[in-house]
């Protein structure tokens, strides 16, 4: 067992007495450790008064500034992978240290020294940085929120103004209402096929399947007025709201899943009614699907996404989708669905520090937990390098892999 295994105290031949501590797994031994800190403050000096008023504005960065070495006829190999760890690897890694413990640190300075009569030794003066696993700096995320909960409730608005504009029921008869009602009857069984495996709270299940079955049900009435279609129609989403606080990423691909359903009803225009009535059913079947993207849209920046790539791509999708319902909108949901489309782009992701993926190469077969120890200094993401890459076995880890950037 060498102090490299335990980390324990070593005398130098000189009489120093040094213990072990190591970074990103890499030990060293330390003489001499200093910690900084203390609380931001500004203090206010006002005319008159002779005591000021300190305003604290919470605690400071702690920084770990270690004076350590590494010694023995392989120096030169322990002070190369010492340094290699503190300079080659983006990120905070974890730092073991002999009088704080184990903390989530950043090197943000070293030097070396080495002299001829301290052959056999690099000293170090190491300057740690403390990096808790949080944002770098405080998110606008439910501010986020708010903008594309009042863009998607402009859209919706606009979008229910433009049915009115365009459907016409006004003396039709049923023959000529059908192509609408079986439009909705299918938009209602989509919803209910695509979103009822993601409800997973009783409740809301339970909405869900009232407001499908009124859909249904009241379909041929419905109809007859655009306005109470739509209403009907939101009401249904809406009775997901627990679901979408608990699962918006789940709830999000059910609404693209849900979009992605052919409602379309083709009608030969023999005559003028049918003519009405295909465009009365092409008016609420866009109305429909614009209701889908608009949610999708609201849901997204609430999800949770494992890297940057994925909530881009995510976001991009429905953008794309936005800007589909947008060229074919009119002048009146145009102008809010634009908007709606900006401000999801602002939202995802918007100030989330998420990882990238990145690709790595391993010649020979390594170990899982090995891979995942020396990329992240943890073996905490083990787990993500085996799903990532579909690995067949833990044990034997090569060739062109992806793995995520520093978490």
């Amino acid at each position: 067992m060498t102090w490299r295994d335990d980390l324990k105290r070593v005398v130098l031949p000189n009489g120093k007495r040094l213990i072990g501590a190591s970074f990103r797994g890499i030990p060293f031994l330390v003489e001499a450790s200093e910690r900084v800190g203390g609380r931001r403050t500004v203090a206010h000096e006002f005319p008159l008064r002779d005591d000021p008023y300190i305003e604290d504005l919470g605690r400071k960065a702690r920084t770990f500034r270690v004076d350590g070495y590494v010694v023995g006829d392989d120096y030169v190999q322990q002070r190369d992978d010492l340094l290699s760890a503190l300079e080659d690897i983006s990120g905070p890694g974890e730092l073991v240290h002999p009088y704080h413990g184990t903390r989530r640190a950043v090197c943000s300075s070293v030097s070396v020294r080495e002299t001829k009569a301290d052959g056999g030794l690099a000293a170090f003066a190491i300057e740690f940085a403390e990096a808790p696993a949080q944002s770098l700096t405080p998110t606008e995320v439910p501010y986020y929120f708010e903008l594309v909960d009042e863009s998607a409730t402009a859209a919706k608005v606009a979008t229910r103004a433009e049915l009115v504009e365009r459907y016409n029921a006004g003396g039709m008869p049923s023959f000529g209402l059908a192509s609408a009602e079986r439009a909705l009857t299918r938009a209602a069984a989509a919803v209910r096929t695509k979103l009822a495996p993601v409800v997973r709270i009783t409740q809301d299940l339970a909405r869900l399947n009232r407001q499908v079955e009124r859909l249904t049900s009241e379909a041929s009435s419905l109809i007859r007025e655009p306005g109470d279609v739509l209403d009907a129609f939101e009401e249904t989403l809406a009775a997901l709201a627990a679901t979408a606080e608990a699962a918006p990423g789940r709830l999000w691909e059910a609404f693209m899943d849900a979009y992605g359903e052919d409602l379309e009803s083709l009608i030969p225009e023999t005559t003028a009614t049918r003519a009405r009535e295909r465009d009365n059913a092409d008016a609420l079947i866009a109305a429909l699907k614009r209701i889908l993207v608009i949610e999708a849209a609201r849901v997204l920046p609430r999800a949770t996404f494992a890297t940057l790539e994925e909530a881009i791509a995510d976001r991009d999708a429905v953008a794309a989708l936005l800007d589909e319902q947008a060229g074919e909108a009119g002048d009146t949901a145009y102008p809010a669905l634009v908007d709606l489309r900006a401000q999801v782009v602002r939202a995802v992701p918007g100030d989330a520090v998420l990882a990238s993926i990145l690709t790595v190469e391993r010649n020979v077969p390594i170990p899982s937990l090995i891979l995942s120890y020396q990329l992240y200094g943890s073996v905490d993401q083990e787990g993500d390098i085996l799903a990532r890459n579909n690995a067949s076995h833990p044990g034997f880890i090569s060739g062109t892999l992806q793995v995520l950037s520093n978490v």
